[in-house]
């Protein structure tokens, strides 16, 4: 037996410490220990057994917290190349490879049952009680933490009064309520299919660590695909991991998983009870279920003998995750199959520019699909050119054209069902002065509010902090002060009154985080479709992918060119994905589908590209900037934040910071730009003010050998520092 072992902690420190272990102890990598900690108590995870230590004042482990291991010696280095790749504590990362902490416990949740009352109570609060005002708005919305509302302000008396007048408590939130599956036929595979499933069944037989990117069209059957190679993967004995983009998709896809294989697939994501969360990973490490299924947080799953893992739609913005750890789960799921010598597939209609470029160059075997499954052809795509519309519309504030009015009402007359998709909720996202037009700013945050309808007026919501206050009459701006505030935009619950005039017999349904944060919704959602109790759908991205319904034949989009002008390099490649695929819900079955979009820039060539789903053709054309400016996937980033409650003092450490960097990188002769500091575009966030370095490479190896030793050594008290590699937000 070992006389010392190494112990990875929770911290963002590197490496891991060295504690003497007590004689007749048997520990092991992999399990989880209770340390000191300075003045604290921590558990941690013994990643070495050592014979010998230099370590001066070496404490003893206090308490085993496992009898046996429970993190395999493939997933303790993962998280290790975790911790290096991203600058996080080794512990940090093991941390997401664990069961949910305090699984046993359940957590206390506040949930609304009469809305209009809680907001009615919020209107009755008096100017001292502004932070309990605020958490009633926002529980009239959906349902939110006890300790989360108490911490934003939520006082007791105030509590009291909610749970009489409007406001439940529950023990936890549900889980999805998701219905038994039901087997379906398994379909006949197109030849496109057929070849993209040999090629990654011979890689499964081979046990070899290939990987492929499949790039198939909307409605071409990837699914179909991903589920012969895990009839494959079971079929050896082995296990896998499937990642999709986000919770909502997981219900309708659990269900299409399991009635193929009953019993196997263990669902995790952070929607889930601690107990259930807990329940579902012992599944999974003790071998009862051996596929693991949802979002990025999935894919540290303890599962046997990996031989698959899945990433389906690669390029969604979600796999990266924003707070520390900041890992991606597409680039991250490559390295664990590498190390688990597990095949990987990469799935997108739309795939990331990194991954097609991979793959053009060998890193990734390219599969496609270019014909859709049912022998469908692609939806017919239209334009509505706004300006021209704009000059002769009889009510100005109307945004939805005579020709999207007209094709809505046809799919109504045919009894077909519509979406209609626009990525703004709340009804307006700007209450601003008529006269002057300044709008009106988060306190806390430097964006507008954004005017959601309610009871009474209404109120104005931070979409970044949650802050809620109601809409102010008079404008702020000291030099005006005129009572001329009012809504400016269009948002989902506007665009929902709009439909209502429009189509006054149609059954609408809008979807948005403002209407699913209820559990089950996205159940309810695919129940009433399939039932033809729904003819037009509304609301934001959270309907741009995932959803088949057959009955869907028409997609309009509201207002295509918000996003093409977002300042970030990547703007044009999102607004591609997110048109492409949302026009990809039309026309999946066997009746045709027609999108029409509206916008001010028709001939723009993300959105004729985008028409014609011609990924290929704007994936060359965007090429020659990204390669002249460096950026992905020719140069390698690194975002550096700086923020705190001082303005001058954070501009000054982020100053002071881009110095020592310049002059490393010089000293160093590492092939690094130093771009920066410069205010963030949002500036202040949560009464932090934020400054912003970025870091450009041709190598990520000479971002890290810069950054690795001075990020962990940052003690300026000016400011607190976060690093991001490869980041995908720049705000």
């Amino acid at each position: 037996m070992s006389a010392y072992c190494q112990v990875s902690l929770p911290l963002p420190l590197p490496g891991a410490f060295d504690y003497k272990v007590p004689e007749g102890w048997r520990v092991r990598p992999g399990q989880r220990v209770r340390v000191p900690f300075g003045r604290q108590h921590l558990v941690g995870v013994v990643t070495a057994l050592l014979d010998h230590s230099d370590a001066k004042g070496m404490k003893s482990l206090q308490a085993l917290v496992d009898e046996e291991p429970i993190l395999s010696p493939a997933l303790l280095k993962f998280a290790k190349w975790i911790a290096d790749y991203y600058l996080c504590g080794w512990g940090e990362a093991l941390a997401l490879a664990l069961p949910t902490e305090g699984s046993r416990r359940q957590e206390a949740w506040l949930e609304p049952a009469d809305p209009a009352a809680l907001e009615a109570l919020a209107a009755e609060l008096g100017p001292r009680q502004e932070r309990s005002q605020a958490v009633l708005l926002r529980l009239a919305q959906g349902p939110l933490r006890l300790s989360e509302a108490r911490e934003d302000g939520l006082t007791d008396s105030v509590l009291k009064k909610a749970l009489a007048q409007g406001l439940r408590r529950s023990a936890r939130q549900a889980a999805p309520a998701v219905d038994a599956p039901v087997a379906a036929a398994v379909p006949t595979l197109t030849a496109p299919q057929a070849a993209a499933g040999e090629a990654i069944g011979a890689a499964l037989d081979a046990g070899s660590d290939q990987a492929f990117l499949l790039y198939g069209i909307t409605g071409s059957g990837k699914t179909e695909v991903y589920l012969r190679a895990l009839q494959r993967v079971l079929d050896l004995g082995g296990g896998a991991i499937v990642l999709v983009p986000e919770i909502a998709l997981t219900p309708q896809t659990w269900q299409r998983f399991e009635s193929r294989f009953p019993g196997q697939v263990a669902v995790l994501h952070s929607g889930l009870a601690a107990g259930e969360r807990a329940a579902a990973w012992e599944d999974l490490r003790q071998g009862r279920k051996r596929v693991a299924l949802g979002p990025r947080s999935a894919l540290f799953a303890p599962v046997r003998d990996l031989k698959l893992l899945v990433v389906d739609e690669e390029s969604e913005p979600s796999y990266k995750q924003e707070n520390a750890p900041r890992y991606h789960a597409r680039d991250a799921a490559l390295v664990r199959a590498k190390l688990e010598k597990a095949v990987c597939v990469l799935g997108s209609a739309t795939p990331s520019f990194e991954a097609f470029y991979n793959a053009e160059h060998g890193k990734l075997s390219l599969l496609r699909l270019p014909l859709r499954a049912g022998g469908q052809g692609l939806p017919q795509v239209g334009f509505v050119d706004l300006n021209a519309w704009e000059k002769t519309a009889e009510a100005p504030d109307d945004v939805i054209s005579p020709d999207l009015a007209e094709a809505l009402q046809a799919g109504l007359s045919r009894g077909e069902q519509s979406l209609l998709f626009l990525n703004r909720r709340g009804f307006a996202p700007v209450w601003a002065c008529s006269a002057c037009g300044q709008a009106h700013e988060c306190s806390r945050c430097s964006v507008p509010m954004t005017f959601h309808k309610g009871a009474g007026s209404g109120w104005l919501r931070c979409h970044l902090c949650g802050a809620a206050e109601r809409p102010p009459r008079d404008c702020r701006n000291p030099k005006c002060g005129k009572p001329l505030m009012r809504a400016l935009g269009t948002g989902t619950q506007r665009l929902e009154e709009e439909l209502k005039r429009h189509l006054p017999r149609a059954r609408l349904l809008r979807v948005d985080r403002d209407t699913a944060s209820a559990a089950g919704f996205h159940q309810r959602l695919g129940d009433r479709m399939h039932a033809g109790e729904v003819d037009v759908l509304l609301g934001t991205q959270m309907l741009a992918k995932g959803l088949d319904f057959p009955n869907l034949t028409f997609v309009g989009v509201v207002n295509a060119d918000a996003a093409l002008s977002f300042p970030d390099f990547r703007a044009g490649e999102r607004s591609f994905q997110l048109l492409v695929q949302v026009a990809g819900r039309a026309g999946r079955a066997d009746k045709p589908g027609t999108v029409l979009i509206q916008t001010r820039q028709p001939s723009h060539d993300c959105l004729q590209a985008a028409a014609r789903q011609d990924f290929e053709g704007y994936y060359r054309a965007s090429l020659a900037e990204r390669r002249a400016f460096g950026y992905p996937p020719f140069g390698r980033l690194a975002a550096l934040l700086f923020k705190g409650e001082d303005k001058e003092k954070v501009q000054a450490a982020a100053e002071a910071a881009a110095a020592q960097l310049l002059a490393a990188a010089k000293d160093r002769k590492l092939a690094c730009d130093v771009l920066g500091p410069a205010p963030a575009p949002i500036v202040l966030v949560k009464s932090s003010w934020r400054y912003r370095l970025l870091l450009k490479s041709p190598s990520s190896q000479a971002l890290h050998q810069l950054l690795s030793p001075w990020c962990f050594g940052w003690k300026d008290r000016r400011a607190q520092l976060s690093v991001d590699i490869d980041p995908l937000s720049f705000l």
